[in-house]
């Protein structure tokens, strides 16, 4: 991997907030915006928070995602705001994401269901209130202990949206494993009891709800769908609380699904060891914040820089490249994808999962679903069709044609069973006889005739 040192980055920061007016100003706020999947009172948008850290003379600046760590109701900004602005002073546009119930936040906490999707809107929601503060192709996510746990399924359900991730000591699995999952393996220090209250117990397998909610937080069973994004995952190896194999089958299970060789070499594993170093300046001295050691507590920003040093300065000189979906592939569904050219819900998206296998092209979108959770449930799909802008497209469901539209915008499909298949096609032209076509030519050399293109 290409690195730069870290006096490449800091200059690089300091040339950005250089740039700006003269009454250039760090500047922390706390900004509301709406779910767009979820409800609260009187069928009202949730109503959710998170806290902008940038500076106003810093335009078109990468934005960096911060999720906070799996904890109680507030006090959060306040843990990861130093964090927040450490990134910040070298360039970036920080938002912290408080989860559902969280820091004045709308809605119940669900442990990785339905607030993963809040992440999104947060981002969609700054992109629209800061306008060109932000790159809106740059969008980056980091996250501690739960909020690894939750960088890891944003970048699962959303695959092609983020160029890095970075999780601390997360947890990939909240309880699916009945050995190794956190639930199992971690969580009984005490936080077994929120699990029961946002999931339910999963040591009872004959409950198949239950099973099905594990399942849809499963981000492991997903890494599969993101090829695309640099991720790195960063646990020490005597860690008590998320072990390392939450790292390790995060790696590894995108591996055994790889198509071909390498596809999935842009997982970055570290595994933390104390008085263990990477000389990032070159310097050839140890400094606090080269130290590849990332005790479980309050992230300092000497932590966090041992972290993210290993991309920072190529995000922020634009050398990573943005993530572009395949035109096809087989996706795991924990709960929902999202992708900038469809999205698919599983049930009410933290209670089921499975397996979508999708192509794209101008003329076709297909799209197989296989439920893989015991919980009975169907699929949603949306899918953009602004390449069929105009045209008449057909609907067809395991082969049998049951609409027809005029493509340009999105359209939904719902109800969509277990081994169904879904096509968008666009509808062939009618046929016209050869009279009502150009005359014929013949060729002279083989006599053929030539039917002029309609």
């Amino acid at each position: 991997m290409n690195l730069l040192p870290l006096k490449y980055f800091f200059t690089a920061a300091a040339l950005i907030v250089t740039t700006g007016i003269a009454a250039a100003a760090n500047i922390t706020e706390i900004k509301s915006y709406h779910s767009t999947i979820s409800s609260g009172r009187q069928g009202a948008p949730l109503n959710l928070t998170m806290e902008a850290n940038y500076n106003n003379a810093v335009t078109n600046a990468p934005l960096m995602v911060m999720i906070h760590q799996y904890s109680g109701s507030t006090g959060l900004f306040d843990q990861v705001r130093p964090n927040a602005q450490a990134v910040r002073d070298q360039g970036f546009f920080a938002i912290t994401v408080a989860m559902r119930g969280r820091e004045s936040s709308d809605g119940v906490r669900d442990s990785g269901g339905l607030e993963i999707y809040d992440i999104y809107d947060a981002v969609e929601a700054a992109k629209a209130q800061y306008g060109n503060l932000i790159n809106p192709d740059n969008i980056n996510i980091s996250g501690y202990s739960g909020g690894g746990g939750n960088t890891m399924s944003a970048l699962t359900k959303f695959p092609d949206y983020f160029r890095t991730g970075s999780a601390f000591y997360g947890m990939s699995d909240y309880g699916y494993d009945l050995i190794n999952g956190w639930y199992h393996n971690g969580a009984t220090s005490g936080r077994t009891p929120q699990l029961d209250a946002d999931i339910g117990n999963p040591s009872s397998p004959t409950n198949t709800l239950v099973t099905s909610r594990y399942m849809a937080r499963a981000s492991d069973l997903a890494s599969r769908n993101n090829p695309y994004s640099e991720i790195h995952l960063f646990v020490d190896s005597d860690e008590p609380i998320c072990p390392p194999i939450n790292d390790t089958s995060y790696r590894d299970k995108a591996i055994a699904a790889a198509s071909f060789t390498g596809e999935f070499n842009k997982i970055i594993l570290h595994i933390g060891q104390a008085g263990t170093y990477h000389d990032f300046n070159g310097n050839g001295t140890n400094e606090v914040n080269e130290q590849q050691y990332w005790p479980h507590s309050t992230m300092n920003p000497d932590q966090q820089q041992a972290g993210i040093a290993w991309y920072i300065g190529r995000v922020l000189n634009g050398s990573i490249p943005a993530p572009v979906l395949k035109a096809s592939d087989n996706l795991f569904v924990a709960g929902f994808v999202r992708t900038k050219k469809f999205s698919f819900f599983v049930g009410d998206g933290q209670n089921g999962a499975g397996s979508l296998i999708y192509s794209l092209t101008n003329n076709v979108k297909s799209f197989t679903f296989h439920l893989q959770s015991p919980y009975a449930v169907t699929g949603k799909l949306t899918v953009e069709t602004s390449d069929m802008s105009g045209q008449t497209v057909n609907l067809l469901r395991n082969g049998l044609l049951t609409a027809t539209f005029t493509g340009g915008g999105t359209y939904q499909v719902t109800g969509i069973g277990n081994h169904e298949t879904v096509r968008l096609a666009l509808q062939a032209p009618p046929s016209r006889s050869l009279t009502q076509k150009e005359p014929h030519r013949a060729n002279a050399s083989t006599g053929l005739l030539h039917i002029n293109a309609e």
